[in-house]
């Protein structure tokens, strides 16, 4: 049991009244510098937690290459877009007049796909002067000897309209159609790149998009290697607990051009080719980490300045140690010297003594100081631990030798004598 009672580090300190309204010392000041600590804890407290709610806590972000397999890479969603840039509304889209045809074919396990028209979309350009060719993307990915491969690419041809991939009720352009629209001024196929990104502040989605311009040209061909990059993003959002979530985008690309002799293409595709969009993926990639406040950061927030705050009640401590003793010393000074209860001190704001009275008589401050000197260092002794144990001894050797039969009349006499004496003494 010696030993439990040992290591209870619950225990609770004996302590003893000061006077019959309270233990512990405690003045108004103090009072007032904790309600206003309190109040400022709690004031902050939620102001870091509405921050919180409200996603203006910066998260910890942290960068590294990361080798994919793209498993979770988004692709639900319109990727490329094509249109023609038209300058102004009276030049010729050489898609809606069956000018040129765009043709998209994959690759699959490193084998070309059957070449497919690009149907043209009900969806306009911002300015609403094109219509958008919007080609489904299809991107495979294989490990093979513990790399990762993209089985499957996108190549968007841009050739010259040929009946044999049309409908039966559909015609190519006349040449005289065709041989205005090469007259025209920049001609130019536009290919947008659209991207998914996570805004850091509250893991929120974004897009954005980036266009690449090619030129279509009769006696050059043209082609622009897309290399799409991608980047993983890990959430670490859970206010306690919990699994991070993980996302995956296509964030950018990066553009290899080439021009090249329309022959080359002829002989390469098999086909009139002007402008061809060859579209894969990196290899590689970033993964990013976003991690928000946890409940253990809050507190520790909070904390850190609660605990600025709350170094000030050593000041108070101080101060209230202080009036407690002058306090104590006021009692005791008044049982030798019960005048000592009437004087009256004014000090100004600098607590500085500028008057001192005694029943409306003026004392003198140095008189009074050298006074005060005296008998606080007097005081202070009585006040001593071992002064009082000293006290007490006397009392017991004196009730000892009386055998312990003290009769009334002596005590009383002694009390009186005692209150004779002290009322005898002056402060001066």
């Amino acid at each position: 049991m010696q030993v439990l009672r040992t290591a209870d580090f619950f225990g609770v300190p004996f302590i003893q009244q000061i006077d019959p309204k309270q233990s512990i010392y405690k003045s108004a000041i103090g009072g007032l510098i904790t309600l206003l600590i309190c109040s400022a804890s709690l004031a902050y407290a939620i102001w870091v937690l509405y921050q919180w709610q409200t996603n203006q806590l910066s998260p910890k972000i942290s960068n590294s290459m990361h080798v994919s397999d793209f498993s979770l890479l988004d692709l639900n969603y319109d990727v490329i877009k094509l249109y023609y840039w038209k300058i102004n509304e009276n030049y010729i889209d050489p898609f809606e007049s069956k000018i040129l045809l765009p043709l998209v074919m994959y690759t699959t396990n490193f084998s070309f796909t059957e070449l497919q028209v690009i149907n043209m979309s009900n969806e306009t350009t911002v300015d609403g002067s094109s219509k958008y060719l919007i080609p489904k993307m299809n991107l495979a990915f294989q490990t093979i000897n513990g790399e990762i491969y993209t089985t499957s690419e996108m190549y968007i041809q841009i050739v010259l309209c040929s009946e044999k991939y049309l409908q039966p009720n559909e015609k190519c352009a006349s040449q005289e159609l065709v041989d205005e629209f090469f007259k025209q001024a920049l001609n130019t196929v536009v290919m947008q790149v659209h991207y998914k990104t996570l805004d850091s502040k509250d893991g929120s989605e974004q897009t954005s998009l980036q266009e690449f311009y090619a030129q279509i040209e009769m006696k050059y061909c043209y082609t622009l290697s897309t290399f799409l990059s991608s980047n993983l993003y890990e959430v670490q959002d859970a206010f306690l607990f919990g699994n991070p979530k993980q996302v995956e985008y296509i964030v950018g690309s990066s553009i290899q051009s080439q021009t090249n002799t329309i022959e080359y293409c002829r002989q390469t595709y098999g086909d009139e080719v002007l402008t061809l969009f060859y579209i894969l993926m990196k290899g590689s990639q970033t993964k990013t980490i976003f991690q928000y406040p946890t409940a253990g950061d809050l507190l520790a927030n909070i904390g850190s300045i609660v605990s600025v705050l709350f170094m000030i009640k050593h000041a108070i401590i101080l101060i209230n140690g202080y009036q407690l003793k002058q306090k104590i010393l006021k009692e005791v000074i008044s049982f030798y010297y019960p005048e000592f209860k009437n004087i009256s001190i004014i000090k100004n704001w600098k607590q500085k003594i500028t008057k001192i009275t005694l029943k409306e008589k003026e004392l003198d401050i140095k008189e009074y100081k050298r006074f005060y000197k005296k008998i606080r260092n007097q005081m202070e002794v009585k006040l001593s631990y071992l002064n009082m144990l000293y006290e007490i001894s006397r009392m017991y050797f004196i009730i000892r030798s009386s055998n312990l039969k003290i009769r009334s009349k002596e005590i009383s006499f002694s009390r009186d004598k005692t209150v004779i004496t002290i009322s005898q003494r002056k402060l001066f």
